[in-house]
């Protein structure tokens, strides 16, 4: 071999030891190294979709939400539901309070316009990655990146529920563009333009494990496209069926006469005289079967309402006919999925608030404390009118129980304050424990008042309220009891 390799000319000698260098090895189409095939992109965990997958359920879902009319409706009925009338946030702590009215109402935020959109993105996506730019002066303005642009989410080791860094896509020859989470330390660092922007992500419909969620679409985007598919399938046959083929019968010797005469069949409306027994016509049309047709729609409808957000048939403007108990079960469902659903908007509020505040205390506000979100009282709308309702009757009837068990222990300051925290708990209200002691004490100033000798005859009709320590008003407003 050597004398072969010294018989080499140098440009041979150059191209053995290139190949020896190189150690070119044959791998096979579809395996890993193939320079073909794309490698594997986690988008979060290894229990998380690989990237490819799941920017093409984000597409689907936002293709699907674009051009069919169920799937709009299904994010509209949560979004309708979750927002309604509108989200309010509160705070008892001052500081806290002038910041959400800021935060909340400045010009380049206007939260109030960006709750419905936000809840369609993130039943429709099932994410959320909203970003605080801050100014100098320690305000957030905040823009929301879509979760179809974030192909990699970067957590602590050992902790996936920490989030550090957010890598967006970018194109072929660009840098990487990495947002920075609030619980990463280079968060707190300044670059050339200032203070860096924080990310924040949130997320449903993820397994324990998984970081990223899934779209409330996502279970359902088969059934759909299998039910445009049947409903166009149905257009064309209904088309159909309006056409017809005319098939007349003739003796022989009329054969040729009529093929002239009707080379262009009758219009609509035409009268034709013809010789009894000479010619006799008949239409001929398709037989669709309708009657399977609509239980074979029917049961595609219901494979989607049941993979939908807690909806039933009857949210698709369709009458289940499944029975009044039936009917209740559902709306239970659908009423839980929803309280379930706007709680987390609610705390994804709450902290996207609670965030913008701390930093803006960071920036050069330090003589106030910080916040966390239990600073912070969510008020959102009710998710059904028929609870008020339930509630309501509920309070009139602890009350009137109360005001017996009030006769037999008579005024004992516990059974006061525990009244007063069933009254309002059954009410359905959450109060706080300033507003709690408040009530408290305007219900003891009541009961001073009416016991009052010289109050007598004004205000409760000459009775005396002794035996009756509380008197709470009524579902309408009014006292209840004697």
């Amino acid at each position: 071999m050597a004398a072969t390799t010294g018989a080499m000319n140098w440009y041979q000698r150059l191209i053995v030891g290139l190949a020896a260098f190189a150690k070119v090895k044959l791998v096979q189409v579809g395996k890993e190294g193939d320079g073909v095939s794309a490698p594997f992109s986690p988008a979060g965990t290894t229990l998380d979709k690989d990237w490819h997958e799941l920017l093409a359920d984000q597409t689907d879902a936002r293709e699907a939400w674009r051009t069919n009319p169920l799937a709009k409706r299904l994010i509209g009925l949560t979004t309708s539901y979750v927002v309604g009338p509108g989200i309010a946030l509160s705070s008892e702590y001052g500081p806290l309070e002038k910041f959400i009215r800021a935060f909340w109402y400045h010009p380049s935020n206007l939260m109030d316009l960006r709750l419905d959109e936000w809840s369609d993105e993130l039943a429709r996506a099932g994410e959320l990655f909203p970003v605080l730019f801050t100014g100098a002066d320690g305000m957030s303005e905040v823009r929301t990146v879509p979760a179809s642009q974030i192909e990699q989410v970067e957590w602590r080791t050992g902790d996936y529920e920490t989030e550090l860094a957010y890598r967006e896509t970018t194109g072929p020859g660009e840098p990487e563009k990495w947002w920075i989470s609030p619980a990463n330390i280079a968060a707190y660092d300044s670059d050339a333009d200032g203070l860096r922007p924080w990310m924040l992500h949130f997320a449903v419909n993820r397994p324990i494990g998984a970081i990223r969620g899934e779209s409330d679409l996502a279970p359902i985007l088969t059934w759909l496209r299998r039910y445009t598919g049947w409903l166009e399938d149905r257009v064309r046959l209904n088309a159909a069926v309006r056409a017809f083929v005319w098939i007349v019968y003739a003796p022989q010797r009329l054969m040729s006469d009529l093929r002239q005469r009707y080379a262009r069949p009758p219009q609509p409306g035409s009268v034709i005289i013809a010789e009894e027994g000479a010619e006799k016509w008949e239409a001929v049309t398709p037989n669709l079967n309708a009657r399977d047709a609509k239980e074979d729609g029917k049961a595609v409808r219901w494979m989607i309402t049941a993979g939908g957000p807690g909806t039933t048939l009857g949210d698709l403007g369709e009458a289940e006919g499944e029975g009044m108990k039936a009917g209740k079960d559902t709306d239970e469902l659908r009423r839980r999925f929803l309280l379930r659903r706007q709680r987390y908007f609610g705390h994804i509020l709450s902290v996207l608030t609670v965030t913008a505040y701390n930093r803006w205390l960071e920036v050069g506000n330090r003589r106030h404390r910080p916040a966390t979100v239990q600073d912070i009282t969510v008020h959102a709308p009710d998710i059904s009118s028929v609870d008020n309702e339930k509630l309501a009757g509920a309070a009139v009837d602890l009350v009137q129980s109360l005001q017996g068990l009030g006769q037999m222990v008579g005024d004992s300051e516990a059974l006061r304050r525990y009244a007063v925290r069933l009254y309002t708990r059954y009410v359905g209200e959450d109060v706080s424990d300033s507003e709690f002691d408040e009530l408290l004490k305007g219900v003891k100033e009541h009961d001073r008042a009416v016991q009052d000798p010289a109050n007598q005859g004004s205000g409760n009709g000459g009775q005396s309220s002794a035996g009756y320590p509380w008197r709470l008003p009524g579902a309408n407003g009014r006292s209840v009891g004697p």
